[in-house]
């Protein structure tokens, strides 16, 4: 008699292994958005000095461990501010740009796509046209028009951000809503009259918001970049107001003689950008087990 055909298991070793990558990618990813989220509501706690207050008799000082008896521990950049208390205060523009441009945008971009896919038709077709629109016209030159018309600054460029955003949520959430409004249940309850507002919230809804959870937590790590870029570029926040593109800036012409003035803020949007990245992954990987 033919035995039964093996199945293909993993190694036990490989099955342990992996939950513990997964704890330790979110473990590394919180620890370091816990410590950007803490430098932005105790900033005034935590730095040292005046993110404003300047000392042209300590231009450029290197940091503590390359200066002895200096008082500055990350240096000062090119007209004696210190750096770390800027990188501080930085963090509370990278965030709440990052934070409220999502939350902003993935609200707009849920109702939408909700609404979209739950009744089609005219309307479906409509958004869903418009936000091609919008997703193929270049976020660049977007915000060059947008801010070029309304001026430079930091609702501006959350307002850049949420226009040129919510057409990925919709078209996520719009796909979700059409995988599941087909099901049994669903039909089941639009059969008893139940009303198309609480089947949304109470059935669709749930359905797609761990799609919409990844989505969110990795733009909150794209937009602190576009916030950086287009300070950077003078697009952004005014430049007497701390932030770590803005601080890239003011260095450009300084990183051959104080490499510490630009090193600094560009590894605060790294580790920033790689806490939410992780945390974005393993929300992935929790939510999607299929993609593992």
């Amino acid at each position: 008699m033919d035995s039964a055909p093996a199945v293909a298991t993993a190694p036990a070793s490989v099955r342990r292994a992996a939950p513990v990558g997964l704890r330790l990618t979110l473990l590394v990813g919180l620890t370091l958005v816990g410590l950007s989220l803490m430098a932005a509501a105790a900033a005034p706690v935590l730095a040292p000095y005046d993110p404003q207050a300047a000392d042209l008799h300590a231009r450029l000082t290197p940091p503590a461990w390359l200066a002895p008896g200096s008082r500055y521990l990350l240096g000062t950049d090119a007209i004696g501010r210190d750096i770390l208390t800027r990188i501080i205060y930085g963090a509370r523009i990278s965030l709440t740009v990052g934070l409220v441009s999502v939350a902003l945008s993935s609200f707009a971009g849920t109702a939408l796509g909700l609404t979209a896919g739950y009744y089609g038709g005219w309307w479906d077709e409509a958004m869903m046209r418009f936000a091609d629109l919008q997703l193929s016209f270049p976020f660049i030159l977007f915000a060059l028009i947008m801010i070029a018309v309304l001026g430079p600054g930091l609702s501006r460029i959350i307002l850049v951000l949420v226009v040129t955003q919510w057409a990925a949520y919709a078209r996520l959430v719009r796909s979700e809503t059409l995988s599941v409004k087909e099901t049994e249940y669903i039909q089941a309850a639009r059969a008893l009259g139940i009303r198309d507002g609480r089947v949304i919230w109470r059935h669709v809804l749930p359905n797609a918001l761990g799609a919409v959870m990844v989505l969110a937590t990795l733009s909150i790590a794209n937009n602190i970049l576009l916030e950086a870029a287009l300070t950077f570029l003078g697009l952004g926040v005014d430049p007497a107001v701390p932030s770590w593109g803005g601080m890239l800036a003011d260095s450009r012409n300084y990183i051959q003689t104080a490499w510490w003035d630009s090193t600094f803020p560009g590894l605060a949007i790294m580790l920033t950008v790689m806490g939410f990245n992780l945390v974005g992954d393993w929300l992935r990987d929790k939510l999607s087990p299929d993609l593992r």
